[in-house]
């Protein structure tokens, strides 16, 4: 039977980000693929002054209309909220669907948090990756939950640490990405509760593309939702952007072309 998994992020109308990488990518995964907005976009935050609605007050009775219709899912995908309050309306969601919640908690990278991202907003974050089984921050979203000061090139210590301090409550697995060893090398660590660590490592792509976190994320949540382990939906989440990066031939801030690895994303599985 084929998996069902619903994710919650917003949509932007131009640029490859959030629902409008994650609906196609799971979709290609072989995976049906529903999801909730949490904010229209008229372009991603990679272009300049985009007009942003968020879809708060939607949320609640959105979630409530899919419990009325009896749909079911797999796995809920969590990523880009606009205010906390979306939080609240998506905890209320996430215990009224028994399935593993995997959470993107998108706020921030390179020390600083998103324009618009409010400390309270990490608070609230940080309350709901305490009910996810996988969490997915990068090294400036997990120092963020944590409250451990930033740290560009962290040494497998300070990862551990993090991942522990993240590790709680429903918990299980985190992968902390964007982890840099050194200056020509990036790659992810991660923590699974009973397993201990792992890491991947790979040579640094000279490309900064908009919407790679993102398809890390879809990738990672489609093969986690079909049965690969934490390490082998990373690296086959990692691989794939890098395929993105090598096949992206310039740089624009529509983001990174993905549509042409869609093909051999198939194929791995």
């Amino acid at each position: 039977m084929m998996k069902k998994v619903l994710t919650i992020q917003d949509l932007s109308c131009v640029g490859r980000c959030s629902l409008t990488v994650a609906l196609p990518i799971l979709s290609a995964m072989g995976i049906h693929c529903s999801v909730l907005p949490t904010a229209v976009l008229s372009t991603h935050t990679g272009f300049p002054d985009p007009h942003i609605r968020p879809l708060t007050q939607d949320i609640g009775p959105i979630g409530e209309h899919l419990q009325q219709v009896g749909a079911e899912f797999d796995a809920i995908l969590v990523g880009y909220l606009a205010d906390p309050e979306q939080a609240e309306a998506v905890l209320e969601i996430i215990s009224a669907f028994d399935c593993p919640v995997i959470l993107d908690p998108a706020m921030g990278d390179h020390g600083k948090l998103y324009k618009g991202i409010t400390e309270e907003q990490v608070s609230a974050m940080a309350d709901l990756a305490s009910m996810a089984e996988v969490v997915l921050p990068n090294v400036t979203e997990a120092c963020m939950l944590t409250g451990v000061p930033y740290q560009q090139q962290t040494d497998g210590q300070v990862l551990r640490m993090l991942s522990e301090r993240l590790c709680r409550m429903k918990t299980n697995t985190v992968v902390i990405t964007g982890v840099s060893p050194n200056a020509d090398n990036t790659g992810f660590a991660g923590l699974q509760k009973g397993e201990g660590m792992f890491s991947y490592t790979a040579h640094r792509r000279d490309k900064t593309l908009h919407g790679t976190g993102d398809m890390f994320s879809a990738v990672f949540a489609g093969a986690y939702v079909l049965g690969r382990d934490p390490l082998e939906a990373a690296t086959l989440a990692a691989n794939f952007v890098e395929r993105v990066i090598d096949g992206t031939q310039e740089v624009t801030p529509y983001g990174g072309e993905f549509e042409a690895q869609l093909p051999w994303l198939w194929e791995q599985l």
